[in-house]
């Protein structure tokens, strides 16, 4: 049953339907209030209570009563976009108070830097509360903002600055491209209205299409063959690049995947057979002969993407560009390798391998080892 209300965010009218919350949401026992706002939010769902009758929680709409009309707009603009990306959310009051206290972090970060008349917006690739990203839309340019979760050491940063621009200076890799703040530093602290402080940074927009949302026409023998040579140029970086001494990134090694592992075969979650459960313990053991028989060497071992997937890969002008590197550390360059071309049709494979061994070699069995990091891949 449906009636009509004011959308809490944009004002408009729109309709109300209550209901159980979406299978994907976090308990689906909970009552949700479905929000079909066409015209501007799109869709959404707002927490529920049932106690004395079905309402929304009265906590969303206290604190919604608190916003002024900038925070609601950003809200529902950032509804928007979440949607348009084929996002689904269930908002309640926690996840309302992340959005609205990192539009006070990203308010006060624009400030930072020479922008004129600048709007933002979240991406609408996800809402990760911890590291949010803004699309930044100024007079006559685009930018991306990266809000970073609380207690990053700025090293990490600084490692993940210094790695993007050595993609581009030695790899000839166009990716991400920091911008300086009015200070000239490329990593800013925010902390707004005596908000813990929090690091951000501001890159150069890439137009174009991620290579997930490209048609199969448009995936090319040639294109694949071009990614193939991109990722090959960032391992070849990697493999030379002489590290700072504050250089830290996190480690996807041996004792990553143990670790792993481990948590996967506790969590009672797991509904694997005795058989899965076996396969399972036994690939803690096969990745540690595989460290053993290849090492760690820089040829073998060393900066990864980490997540090397077609919706990180921005096809601009015909050149590949990786994004999103929030996960990038030390790892197998195979990990890379097998993350993408997961993806391709076998065709398609043979072209990405020619493209890498254009820049680099593969190892003897690279195939095999492939099929190892398809398993580890599922934990």
């Amino acid at each position: 049953m449906t009636e009509k209300r004011s959308c809490p965010f944009c004002g408009t009218q729109v309709e109300y339907a209550i209901e159980n919350s979406p299978e994907w949401y976090r308990d689906p026992s909970l009552p949700v209030y479905r929000i079909d706002c066409h015209d501007k939010c799109r869709q959404y769902w707002l927490e529920a209570v049932s106690d004395p009758h079905p309402q929304i929680d009265p906590s969303i709409l206290n604190f919604l009563d608190s916003l002024d009309d900038e925070q609601r707009t950003f809200i529902s603009e950032s509804t928007r976009c979440a949607c348009d990306n084929g996002i689904l959310i269930v908002y309640n009051r926690q996840i309302l108070q992340y959005l609205t206290t990192d539009w006070h972090y990203a308010k006060a970060a624009v400030m930072l830097y020479e922008l004129d008349n600048v709007s933002f917006r979240i991406s609408g690739a996800g809402f990760d509360t911890a590291n949010m990203l803004f699309f930044l839309e100024a007079e006559d340019a685009r930018f991306t903002l990266r809000l970073y979760r609380a207690g990053t050491s700025v090293h990490e940063i600084r490692s993940e600055v210094y790695w993007l621009q050595a993609l581009w200076n030695t790899g000839r890799v166009k990716t991400l491209s920091p911008v300086s703040g009015r200070d000239g530093e490329m990593i800013q602290c925010v902390s707004p209205n005596d908000l813990p402080s929090r690091y951000a940074t501001v890159y150069d927009w890439i137009p174009g299409e991620t290579l997930h949302a490209l048609s199969a026409a448009e995936k090319t023998p040639e294109l694949i063959r071009s990614l193939g040579v991109m990722v090959g140029r960032m391992h070849a970086v990697s493999q030379t690049l002489a590290l700072p001494h504050w250089f830290t990134r996190p480690r996807y090694d041996a004792d990553w995947i143990t670790s792993k592992i481990e948590e996967a075969l506790r969590s009672d979650d797991t509904d694997a057979s005795p058989e899965e459960r076996t396969k399972l313990s036994s690939l803690s053991s096969r990745f540690s002969r595989f460290v053993a028989e290849q090492g760690e060497g820089r040829d073998v071992f060393g900066l990864i993407h980490s997540d090397l997937e077609p919706h990180n890969i921005i096809v601009s002008d015909g050149l590949l560009c990786p994004i999103d590197v929030r996960e990038f550390g030390f790892g197998y360059y195979l990990s890379d390798i097998q993350t993408i071309s997961r993806h391709f049709s076998e065709d398609e494979k043979t072209a990405f391998f020619e493209g890498y061994q254009e820049i680099r070699s593969l190892p003897t069995g690279y195939r095999q080892q492939l099929a190892l990091f398809e398993e580890l891949h599922m934990l």
